[in-house]
């Protein structure tokens, strides 16, 4: 099995939550990697 994304986000804290969702926004094909719960601190 493969996967093509345009970016892969580990983390999805205080800064790679809205990255994610900023290059989703704007078109890419986004991958979010977070061990527990979304938001960070």
């Amino acid at each position: 099995m493969t996967h093509d994304y345009d970016l892969l986000v580990i983390g999805a804290g205080q800064g790679g939550l809205p990255a994610a969702h900023m290059a989703a926004n704007l078109g890419a094909k986004v991958a979010l990697i977070e061990q527990a719960e979304v938001g960070g601190t």
